[in-house]
């Protein structure tokens, strides 16, 4: 089985980049969008920061992993 990826922003330098989902919790309706959510657990994978720079940043997070709305760059919000 193959482990999905999505969109996050990285904390450190504030870029785009992949992440691997490593777990789901279970939908909550969110108030403002009037929307069903999805947060879960994701780990950064490592990415450039610069010309060359590897940013240190593989840290797990929480974030959406599943909605129904993106912003300009494809990133769940």
């Amino acid at each position: 089985m193959t482990k999905s990826e999505i969109y996050v922003y990285c904390k450190i330098c504030n870029k785009k980049v992949k992440a691997l989902i490593l777990s789901k919790h279970e939908k909550q309706f969110d108030e403002d969008s009037k929307k069903y959510k999805r947060f879960g657990m994701v780990r950064v994978i490592q990415h450039d920061s610069g010309f060359r720079n590897k940013c240190p940043n593989t840290s797990q997070i929480k974030a959406l992993v599943e909605s129904d709305t993106t912003d300009e760059n494809g990133v769940m919000n």
